[in-house]
């Protein structure tokens, strides 16, 4: 089917009849059921129209995670152009039955102005609305918003707890990030030595900002400091060894489950 067609078809209906979507008249327990079915399935598949496909045959019976996955089809494109007004639609659509890589999408879209022009509050507001699934790259993103004061109030104590929370699941960009707060001293008490061992952690996993700081934070500790900085570098290589990654590995590459498709955004500049 054409975009064209798929587009008058799917969304024919205008914001005062968004009930009539067939995800909205499935109960809970049914779009679960729904859900589980098309993951099983969208895995075998690996021919592109034969995904598309699928996502649209299971969109149309209620799928939240077959919008999702139709909106990253949309927002890839079809070679020729992008379609970031139905990827936002079927993000939206997901997004408001609690799909969470739905939500950051969408959020990244608004961030990026690809709905027409830069929205920080909608953005912030999706990437929230993520955070509460836990999504590493929102915590990320949204810790990145309160650091700023990027569509909210600055709140460094809040940006500094994402940070955190991000970094506990292995989100490498958030590991330098936390150590420039630790260093600087913002949302927490100044810390260089907790600060030194952040970065080379970040380094150590092959991030180039960390290993750009590294020297930097090297040079104003005294030898003493250093130690006192390795050995805390130690004890978060424990805690972060299931995170390292392999050589192999890109950095900051993130999985939000088994059956979903991976993200590399660094921030929320960057697309998917």
């Amino acid at each position: 089917m054409a975009i064209g067609q798929f587009f008058q078809k799917l969304f024919k209906s205008n914001s005062s009849n968004k009930a009539q979507h067939p995800e909205a008249n499935l109960s809970e327990k049914q779009r679960d059921t729904i859900n589980q079915k098309f993951l099983n399935q969208i895995d075998a598949i690996e021919d592109p129209q034969q995904r598309y496909d699928l996502c649209l045959k299971f969109s149309e019976q209620g799928s939240t995670q077959a919008l999702y996955y139709l909106g990253l089809f949309y927002e890839q494109g079809d070679g020729q152009q992008t379609y970031p007004d139905l990827a936002a639609e079927c993000y939206w659509r997901a997004g408001k039955f609690e799909i969470p890589q739905a939500q950051y999408n969408l959020g990244i879209l608004y961030a990026q102005g690809e709905l027409g022009q830069v929205d920080l509050v909608s953005a912030h507001y999706w990437f929230t609305e993520a955070t509460k699934h836990k999504l590493p790259e929102a915590q990320f993103n949204l810790a990145t918003f309160y650091e700023d004061g990027l569509g909210c109030v600055e709140d460094l104590d809040k940006a500094f707890q994402l940070y955190q929370e991000a970094a506990d699941q292995g989100f490498i960009k958030a590991w330098h990030n936390l150590a420039l707060m630790h260093y600087s001293g913002k949302g927490t008490q100044r810390d260089p030595m907790t600060a030194y061992a952040w970065t080379l952690l970040a380094a150590k996993a092959g991030l180039k900002e960390a290993q750009e700081t590294e020297p930097v934070f090297t040079e104003e500790l005294r030898s003493e400091q250093i130690l006192t900085g390795k050995s805390l570098l130690d004890d978060l290589e424990k805690k972060m060894a299931v995170f390292l990654p392999t050589s192999n590995q890109q950095v900051n590459k993130t999985e939000s489950g088994d059956s979903q498709p991976v993200s590399s955004d660094d921030n929320f500049y960057e697309v998917k």
